[in-house]
């Protein structure tokens, strides 16, 4: 569970690489994967577009990386460092 109100971890991203790896996801309404096995390299200095028919994951992927929700396997990396151990607040 994230908690938002919590004032523990890291609070400044420095570069901010982006990284996906072996991520999966599944929203608990449904029986199919929406991401699964992903791997996504971001360079800080890189503008990405997500493309694709509804469905394949382009909001869940920035809904992710945003910790709208929780990975169901896998990590997200920011300059190297889990997504997890960042400040959300």
């Amino acid at each position: 569970m994230i908690d938002t109100r919590s004032d523990a971890g890291i609070k400044e991203i420095k570069h901010g690489e982006i990284e996906f790896v072996n991520a999966e996801f599944q929203y608990p309404s449904r029986t199919q994967k929406v991401l699964d096995n992903m791997n996504l390299k971001i360079n800080a200095t890189m503008k990405v577009a997500l493309v694709g028919h509804s469905g394949c994951g382009k909001s869940t992927t920035a809904g992710l990386l945003l910790r709208l929700y929780e990975m169901t396997k896998g990590q997200i990396l920011i300059d190297g460092v889990d997504i997890k151990d960042y400040n959300i607040r």
